[in-house]
């Protein structure tokens, strides 16, 4: 049974409302807004439950921070990795249709679609140097 917390609602609201996958520390900050004694410990418990629960899925890439995202009717999506701050954000951009092949050996449950380049606020940084 999913408890309707005031601490989950700040967790969901939070990620909800962001434009790009966040990390447990960055929920955990921005939740502090709208819930100023949430516990980071608090956080990673609800986050487990909501991936349990699949209100939320992880966005696990090699050498990054898992993020979170919420989980909606277009599944799978394609994120970009700023190569500068390495924050990752959702692109607005339909999925591409990627064929999988037949295999004996493993059976494969899905992809990921990656883009690597710069934000706008790196970017600008850059131009203004």
């Amino acid at each position: 049974m999913i408890r309707n917390t005031k601490q989950r609602e700040a967790l969901m609201r939070v990620i909800n409302e962001s434009q790009r996958p966040l990390t447990p520390v960055e929920i955990h900050e921005l939740a502090k807004e709208y819930y100023p004694k949430l516990g980071l410990r608090t956080v990673y418990r609800h986050l487990k439950d909501m991936i349990d629960n699949a209100e939320i899925a992880g966005i696990d890439y090699p050498g990054q921070p898992v993020r979170y995202e919420m989980v909606d009717e277009r599944g799978s999506r394609p994120h970009l990795i700023c190569r500068v701050c390495k924050q990752v954000f959702d692109l607005p951009v339909e999925e591409p249709e990627i064929p999988y092949p037949e295999m004996k050996e493993f059976k494969i449950e899905g992809h990921e679609v990656v883009y690597f380049g710069r934000c706008s606020s790196c970017l600008s940084d850059t131009d203004h140097s």
